[in-house]
């Protein structure tokens, strides 16, 4: 999970070989450049992505 924001990755739970690995990376680099965060947490129950911004 480490790599999960960087451009180009792709994990390998995946067998379809569409896709770049960027949708995660442009997603994390607006929040950035909003003064926010893509964060991810991920468990047997289920993964769960949270982007927050500041409201100022």
């Amino acid at each position: 999970m480490d790599k999960l924001f960087e451009p180009f990755f792709r994990g390998k739970a995946r067998a379809s070989k569409q896709g770049l690995g960027l949708g995660l990376y442009i997603a994390s680099q607006i929040a950035k450049a909003h003064g926010g965060a893509l964060t991810v947490a991920s468990n047997s129950a289920g993964t769960r992505f949270t982007f927050s911004m500041p409201l100022a």
